[in-house]
């Protein structure tokens, strides 16, 4: 999905279950495994409720995920810091001597970034420690050995082994458990909660990952998923309910959120100023309302990243290259949050439901399918779309991926260029279908079969 974030060189809410957990990350709060998300100027930090609707003029986040890269220095061509470079980014996150985060996450332990989490502490930082895996065995043996010896000079609050691995498929699950595993038995007198991020999907698709980890630390990027900004977070939300069944008593601690401020668009997402500092005010206030504890993704733009995610990868920071709190950002530090917008409810109350086509792509575009859906609970539905490209119908985006999801709010895309000559399709179907119903897979058949009628709640067609 998208390239290493600060690795180091190479290519490429629920009840606790432990008090070990509570005590360490202050993560499992009434229920939903996080507390304020952050805290108030002046408070301990540790995602308590003060600052929250009040008090306290300034809101501090729980966490940022932090690199301390500057210009074109790029990890995987092997550029290094040293502690002098380290301590000047951190203190660009201590404006004023007040810390943006309670805590810091780093990605590596190698190429100086060893470095970051005693300088972190020294600055009253927190330390979220990443070990960087990839699928250099030899690599991935000396970053684990480095994290362990983190872990045990006291360097390390949270260790996280590997940062989307699953995702790249740079290791196997069983790999990555072991990993885990390893550094868990190898610091088990320090007490230290050991787990892995990666993208909500695959921990889904992984539930022995799950099942590892002290704590489930998943990505959610709207972005990367070409989401509209205002369908960002309902859509994050219908996510994460996912992963707190799937999660079952483990806190859930968001390990990467954030949008680009600049850039190329992908599918329905724009980068810009305004939708980023609008999905960070949104986000933020999404995590303190449902107490989830998160890492915000990230504290500095990194240019060393268009290498690899084209433009929009040097432009993820809440401040810029010279620490810069961008436009637009500063709401959040202001104590402002907005109204919950992303909980599922009726849509347009009760009423027989139905389904609409708000934008139709012109034939030839590759542009997305968009609708809405009225009179239903979005979590008791999805949308199965079909393309009629010449005589053959075809299941969109994917046969693997063969349903749509509602957003809280009733809207729906669908991505219905993903393959062939579908731009080219002259008839598209969508379908409102029970969320427990799996629709037939069409691969070029002549006939849309009659259980779709029979099992739909709401239908409707266009042609082009």
């Amino acid at each position: 999905m998208s390239a290493p974030r600060s690795g180091p060189p190479r290519l490429a809410l629920h009840i606790c279950a432990a008090a070990l957990v509570v005590i360490v990350l202050a993560a499992c709060k009434s229920g939903n495994g996080g507390g304020d998300g952050g805290s108030s100027a002046g408070s301990s930090g540790s995602g308590n409720d003060s600052g929250f609707g009040g008090g306290s003029s300034s809101y501090v986040l729980y966490g940022l995920n932090f690199s301390p890269y500057v210009g074109r220095q790029d990890p995987n061509a092997g550029a290094t810091v040293d502690s002098v470079q380290i301590r000047e980014r951190l203190q660009l996150l201590v404006p004023g001597g007040q810390r943006d985060s309670d805590w810091i996450r780093t990605f590596g332990v190698s190429g100086g970034l060893e470095l970051v989490p005693r300088i972190a502490q020294e600055l009253g930082f927190k330390t979220a420690v990443g070990a960087w895996l990839g699928p250099d065995l030899d690599a991935n043996a000396r970053e684990i050995s480095t994290l362990i010896r983190l872990i045990n000079a006291d360097f390390v609050d949270l260790a996280i082994v590997g940062s989307e691995t699953l995702v790249r498929g740079d290791l196997t699950s069983s790999q990555l458990v072991n990993y885990i595993d390893r550094v868990r038995r190898a610091t088990e007198r320090k007490g230290i909660p050991v787990t892995t991020a990666d993208r909500y999907g695959q921990l889904l698709d992984n539930p022995d990952v799950i099942a590892a980890s002290s704590v489930v630390m998943p990505n959610y990027y709207p972005y990367w998923e070409g989401v509209d900004i205002a369908d960002a977070i309902p859509i994050l939300h219908s996510w994460h309910l996912r992963m707190l069944a799937a999660a079952g008593n483990k806190a859930i601690i968001v390990s990467e959120s954030g949008w680009p401020s600049d850039g190329d668009s992908l599918g329905d997402a724009d980068p810009s100023p305004e939708n980023a500092a609008k999905y960070f005010l949104d986000f933020v206030s999404w995590a303190r309302a449902e107490k989830v504890n998160y890492f915000y993704f990230e504290a500095l733009d990194q240019p060393w990243k268009a290498a690899y995610e084209g433009a929009v990868g040097a432009h993820w920071g809440i401040r810029d290259q010279a620490g810069v709190l961008k436009e637009g950002m500063n709401a959040v530090f202001n104590n402002n949050t907005v109204e919950d917008y992303w909980t599922p409810r009726i849509i347009d109350g009760p009423g027989d439901p139905q389904i609409t086509l708000t934008f139709v792509p012109p034939l030839g575009s590759f542009s997305n399918l968009r609708g809405a859906v009225s009179h239903v609970n979005p979590l008791a539905y999805n949308v199965a779309v079909y393309i009629r490209v010449g005589s053959g119908w075809w299941t969109k985006p994917t046969l693997e991926n063969p349903l749509t999801p509602i957003v809280s709010n009733g809207n729906w895309s669908t991505d219905i260029t993903t393959g062939g000559n579908d731009q080219l399709a002259t008839e598209i179907a969508a379908y409102l279908i029970p969320a427990e119903y799996s629709p037939p897979p069409m691969s070029g058949e002549t006939r849309l079969p009659a259980e779709l009628d029979a099992n739909a709640v709401a239908s409707v067609t266009a042609k082009r």
